[in-house]
């Protein structure tokens, strides 16, 4: 199943990938890893890998196994990075639900202090 990730050509606000994760999975918009990455987002993906221990590949072959049961279709867009359930009920200290609130959370704050970023940012020499 997906996790990690969503290295696609795909723009961020544009959901057309269609994947399959495990259900209880969390995907963190593609702002957010841009936004840990200065505007990079493969810097971003190294990022949240060390915080969350995914690899920067997707299992294709996990994928496809669980194809037929026990994973939630979805459409994504690149730049997205999922989080498996495991890792999220371990935010969560053992309850997916938390571990889902804790995130948005985490997305919440991330966003903000990008935004706070950007404002202090000198403009573009003339």
């Amino acid at each position: 199943m997906t996790h990690g990730p969503i290295n696609s050509i795909v723009p961020g606000r544009i959901d057309k990938i269609p994947l399959r994760v495990a259900p209880g999975a969390y995907v963190l918009p593609a702002d957010v890893p841009s936004g840990l990455g200065q505007g990079n987002t493969v810097a971003g993906a190294h990022i949240l890998n060390k915080m969350f221990g995914a690899t920067l590949r997707q299992d294709t072959r996990r994928e496809r196994m669980f194809a037929g049961g026990g994973s939630v279709p979805i459409v994504a867009a690149g730049g997205e990075y999922v989080i498996s359930p495991e890792v999220v009920r371990e935010v969560g200290s053992g309850s997916i639900g938390r571990g889902h609130k804790i995130l948005d959370a985490f997305v919440r704050k991330t966003r903000a202090q990008h935004i706070k970023t950007l404002r202090n940012l000198p403009g573009p020499k003339t």
